[in-house]
Parts: structure tokens; C-alpha cells; sequence
């Protein structure tokens, strides 16, 4: 075969194995977030994360490193949609791999094929381009198999929180490999070459660690589930208790009507019924379709009718599929648990008031908006609101449990209040 047809396949099989290695990036970058164009981004994503992920990196090359790093936070914004969290700390975790990656082949395979070769030769300078290639390939072919998963369980359980926690655990790496190439001469480029190995096992061991904080948050949000689970049925069967009472006592309390209406006490009799309709009532009203959020709002209405709190509900959510039964259980059963508390520190004789609106439009959007009165003073603490209870570390994460929620499902929640009322807002679609 002539030399010039050996460095023809040398440059196509080269060019061939950065774009197998930029698709495995780019499907990592898939797991965590959506794109926005499925075409335009997969064309446009396969150039340049393959241009990112396979850039020749050098110590003291400044442009390099920080083109790959510009570019690859440019492509993230680009072409994906989600929270700037998520799309900046990727390229926290990601990019010190591939970099750290390319310096090490680059500067190995340099070194051994100056063992035996010069610059001038021109034919096994282009094989052993080609054949550097193919481990950053294979590295991200089995880097991508190995952590789809884990990316996949941080996308469905990580809020921007946890994504910003995780980009500071792989700060160190990404520190370490900016610090090491543009302060490291190129002659002493081997004294680097244990840092970037350890830049790489912290990142992966960091992904590791994510991935066992995301089953940690599963399991604990399955316990939470049967929690909610477990008192949403006690509430149910309290309700059925109740109208099943009502039942077995309806011939004694006709009776009581009958003779009232014998003797001639025709008020009496007529008020008895009424207290006796409101009993009925408040037992089993219907205040939405949902089975599980109508028991949450039969349990706190008859908290908040003892309480002696006026209490408007407008609840429309009929259709809604896209959040599950649980969360909404634990946003209904939060805020107005609040509300309630607020509402029961109001000394009696003042206006004690709830009201709820909440709907899901034929658009796909739910809004919930809860507004009570209140008397106590509200107090908060780097963004989170602090319990004036005495158990602190039982108290006081209601509107965090709401939150994460709500940003799970990449929604907005607006808090407002002042001296005598206070407002939650919530907009998920």
C-alpha cells in the first residue's frame, strides 16, 4: 500500500475515533439533561463535543484548555435545555477527565514514540496519532456504559442543590488539572502525570459517590412515600369510621326529630336536622377528583373548622398526570399544615383565614396558591425558613420538602408575606 494511502486511513480512522468519542460524551451529557432540537443538536453536538473531548492538551498550553472550556460551556447553554446548575457543574465533572485524559496519552505516546522515531518521520508519526486515538475512545465507550445510570439517577433525584454540592466535590480535580498545565513547564510535564491520573479516579469516584446519594434520596423519599401513604389511608378509614357512625346512629337521630316534631317543637326539630346535615357533610365532601389530595383536604378542612378558621377551597386538578400522587399528597398536606399552625397562633377573637386556589389548565400548566393570616413572626435563615418550635430538627422543613418538589419538576415556588398574612405561590409546566 503507498504511504500516501497509509496516511489517508490514518487521518480518516483518527477523525473517525474523535467522533465515536465525542457521541459517549455527548450521551453522558444526554443522561443529565434534555436537548433542545433533537437534529440540529445531534449534528451540531457530535462537532463540537467531539472537538472538546478530544483536544490535544500540553502543560503551559493556555489557549487550549481554556477554548475546550469556553466551548464546552457554550454547548451545554446551546444546546440543552435545564437549570444553569446542572449544565455548569457537568462541565466541573466532566471536562478535568477528558483533559487530564488527552495530556496523559498525548504525553505517553510522545514520550515512547520518540524512543524510537523523530518528528520527520511522517508515516509512523501518522499511525501512532491514529492508534492514540483509540483509548480515549474506549475509555469513554466504558466511562459511558459505566455511569449512564448513575447520571440518569442524579438527573431524576439531584435539585440544583445537590448539583451544586457535587461540583464542588470535583472542584479539587478541576483545579488541580488548570493549575498543573498552566503552571507546569513542558520539559517537567511527567511530574503531572500522577495528578492527572488522580483528577480522573477522584471525578469518577466523585460520579460513584453521586450515584450512591441519589439511591440514599430514593430510598428516602420511598419512606417518605409510605409515610404519606400510611396517613393518607388513616384518614381515609377516620372519614369512613365517621359516616359509618353517622349510619348506624341515623334511625336514633330520626327518632329524636320525629318526637320533637310530635310534641310540637318545630324549631327545635328543624335545627337538630340542620346540625345533623353539617355532620353529614363535613364527613365526605368532594372538593377535587383526586382521591388521595380530597382525603388531605377532608382531614385539614374539619382541623380548620374546629379551629374556628374560615376556609375557602377551589381546587381544580382533574386530568393531571405528570405529578405523582405522593408529591401532590406532600404539597396539599405541607402547606396547609403550615397555614393552620399560623392560623391557631392568632389569639381568638381575631380573623383567622385560609385560602386555597389551585388548577391545572388544558395547557399543561398547574398553579397552586395558598394565602392565610397569620400573627407570628416569620424568620429565615440563608434562604430556608426557621421552625419557632421547640424540636428544631423535627420542625420547620415543610416548605424545604415543598420546595425540592417543585424543583423537580422544574417549577417556580414565590413565598411572600408581611406583619398579618403570608403567600405561597407554585407554577409547574
Amino acid at each position: 500500500m503507498p504511504e500516501a494511502s497509509i496516511l489517508f486511513f490514518c487521518r480518516i480512522l483518527a477523525v473517525l475515533l474523535q467522533f465515536i468519542e465525542g457521541w459517549y460524551f455527548m450521551k453522558c451529557i444526554d443522561c443529565c439533561l434534555q436537548r433542545r432540537s433533537r437534529l440540529l443538536s445531534l449534528t451540531a453536538g457530535l462537532t463540537g463535543y467531539a472537538a472538546v473531548s478530544g483536544i490535544v492538551i500540553q502543560p503551559g498550553d493556555l489557549v487550549n484548555i481554556t477554548s475546550a472550556l469556553a466551548a464546552f460551556i457554550l454547548l451545554n447553554f446551546l444546546l440543552y435545555k435545564g437549570t444553569w446548575a446542572v449544565r455548569l457543574s457537568l462541565a466541573v465533572i466532566l471536562l478535568p477527565v477528558s483533559s487530564a485524559l488527552n495530556l496523559l496519552v498525548f504525553e505517553m505516546t510522545g514520550a515512547l514514540y520518540f524512543q524510537y522515531f523523530t518528528a520527520g518521520d511522517t508515516l509512523p508519526n501518522a499511525v501512532c496519532s491514529s492508534l492514540s486515538c483509540v483509548f480515549p475512545t474506549l475509555f469513554f465507550y466504558f466511562f459511558y456504559r459505566r455511569f449512564h445510570g448513575a447520571f440518569e439517577k442524579m438527573r431524576e433525584m439531584f435539585t440544583a442543590r445537590a448539583w451544586g454540592l457535587m461540583a464542588i466535590i470535583c472542584a479539587a480535580s478541576f483545579a488541580g488539572v488548570f493549575s498543573c498545565l498552566y503552571l507546569v513547564p513542558e520539559q517537567d510535564s511527567y511530574y503531572i502525570w500522577p495528578c492527572m491520573a488522580a483528577c480522573i479516579v477522584t471525578n469518577t469516584g466523585g460520579i460513584h459517590l453521586a450515584s450512591y446519594l441519589a439511591d440514599g434520596l430514593h430510598a428516602d423519599l420511598e419512606r417518605k412515600n409510605l409515610q404519606l401513604m400510611n396517613h393518607y389511608y388513616q384518614e381515609l378509614e377516620n372519614s369512613q369510621n365517621q359516616i359509618r357512625r353517622l349510619r348506624h346512629d341515623m334511625n336514633s337521630h330520626l327518632s329524636v326529630a320525629g318526637q320533637l316534631l310530635e310534641e310540637g317543637e318545630a324549631e327545635k326539630a328543624q335545627a337538630y336536622l340542620a346540625e345533623l346535615s353539617g355532620l353529614v357533610c363535613t364527613a365526605g365532601r368532594r372538593f377535587c377528583q383526586n382521591s388521595i389530595v380530597n382525603a388531605v383536604l377532608n382531614a385539614r378542612y374539619s382541623q380548620m373548622l374546629d379551629a374556628g378558621i374560615d376556609v375557602f377551597f377551589q381546587v381544580s386538578i382533574d386530568g393531571m398526570m405528570f405529578i405523582d400522587d405522593v408529591s401532590l399528597c406532600t404539597i396539599f398536606a405541607n402547606l396547609l399544615d403550615n397555614a393552620i399552625e399560623a392560623c391557631e397562633k392568632i389569639a381568638p377573637g381575631k380573623e383567622r383565614k385560609i385560602q386555597l386556589k389551585c388548577r391545572y389548565t388544558e395547557n399543561g400548566y398547574f398553579s397552586l396558591e395558598l394565602s392565610n393570616s397569620k400573627a407570628n413572626k416569620i424568620t429565615e435563615k440563608k434562604g430556608r425558613f426557621v421552625t419557632d418550635k421547640d424540636d428544631r430538627r423535627m420542625h420547620g422543613i415543610g416548605i424545604s420538602s415543598v420546595r425540592s418538589i417543585v424543583e423537580k419538576y422544574r417549577g417556580t415556588l414565590d413565598i411572600s408575606y408581611d406583619e398579618y398574612s403570608f403567600l405561597a405561590v407554585i407554577l409547574i409546566g
